[in-house]
């Protein structure tokens, strides 16, 4: 009897082993693509299951978009910097705005960081500009179709520069962005400018801390001039009117190239001309003035790079557009106080 007893038992067993087999081995329902970090080892303390696995679960179709936000998911551990329990956080990577646009954006700040310059001092190379410009010749990150560089980032932009998406995007992956640079400065070697040299090393905390509060400030300076043009229209319908007297000038220019290849008298496109080039650049100075009040720091070529960048996002529409600048100042405020407390947590 008791052999009896035994052979149930051992069957038994081979059963929920081969059960458990097929449930780890198995691939896992669709919830759309994660990014994973190192798996957690268990140890003695590690929770049973809910009473609920014994009965089963009811299987029901999930029919939300890919973009929609985790509901219920497994969290993915995040080793942080300083010794300090690993971070939970959760990344579920979006259809258009991938995970590799994280990977990227760090790679930007890290790279336009020198821990010192000739003055022995940290500083930043990274701006709007820079980013747009970096953004502007490969769009890494960005799952659009198409070689037409010019017409993905159209794509891009309608899809991802909206309140709605800014908000989605900022919240997906902000929590996992501000520990991946700090890992990745940490423990990635790359090369750096310190007074003039390269040195391929990873930055220390003390670097880390002056990378992150720079940042922080470049950070806010951009939400400062977001959030003044969304408050004022008149600052895009200028930049507007700066490229149609550019336009002009250039139209201009050409009526006094011809006369002086026909050698006719020069003296009427001559002025034309000047008075052409005066009205752009009273239009460009108007322009930066308005910009400066709200950043008195920031420089006048940055200033006018972005309202004329501004402009070109509120063509199609103006209103939700403006609205779109409002909002992503809100969450780059957010950032630079990120930043800024991870610098502060730093030991």
């Amino acid at each position: 009897m008791r052999q009896y007893q035994t052979a149930i038992i051992l069957i038994s067993c081979s059963i929920l082993l081969g059960i458990g087999s097929y449930m780890l081995f198995s691939d896992s329902p669709e919830e759309g693509p994660m990014h994973r970090e190192k798996v957690q080892q268990l140890t003695e303390n590690t929770p049973t299951a809910p009473s609920w696995v014994k009965n089963g679960q009811d299987s029901k179709p999930d029919y939300a978009p890919s973009t929609a936000e985790a509901q219920n998911a497994t969290p993915v551990p995040v080793e942080t910097i300083g010794h300090k329990k690993t971070q939970i956080i959760e990344v579920t990577e979006d259809k258009i705005v991938t995970f590799t646009f994280v990977e990227s954006l760090a790679d930007f700040m890290l790279h336009r960081f020198q821990p010192q310059n000739a003055k022995g001092k940290p500083v930043t190379l990274a701006s709007a500009k820079a980013l747009n410009m970096y953004y502007g010749q490969e769009l890494d990150g960005f799952a659009v179709a198409g070689d037409d560089i010019r017409m993905a980032r159209k794509q891009t932009f309608d899809y991802a520069f909206n309140p709605k998406m800014i908000r989605i995007l900022y919240d997906l992956y902000t929590p996992f962005f501000m520990a991946y640079i700090v890992e990745t400065a940490n423990n990635d070697k790359r090369e750096y400018k310190v007074k003039g040299t390269a040195e391929q090393r990873v930055l220390s905390n003390d670097e880390i801390k002056a990378m992150l509060k720079l940042n922080a400030d470049k950070i806010e300076q951009t939400a400062t001039i977001f959030q003044a043009i969304a408050d004022d229209p008149a600052i895009t319908e200028m930049a507007g009117k700066y490229l149609r007297a550019a336009k002009a000038v250039e139209r201009a220019n050409v009526q006094l190239q011809v006369a002086v290849s026909e050698e006719k008298d020069t003296s009427a496109p001559g002025q034309r001309l000047k008075q052409a080039i005066l009205q752009r650049e009273r239009i460009k100075a108007t322009t930066s003035s308005r910009l400066k009040k709200a950043c008195p720091n920031c420089t006048n070529a940055e200033l006018f790079y972005l309202a004329q960048w501004a402009y070109r996002r509120v063509l199609n529409g103006p209103k939700e557009q403006l609205e779109s600048f409002g909002v992503a100042a809100e969450v780059l405020n957010d950032l630079a106080g990120r930043f800024r407390a991870q610098s502060d947590e730093l030991e």
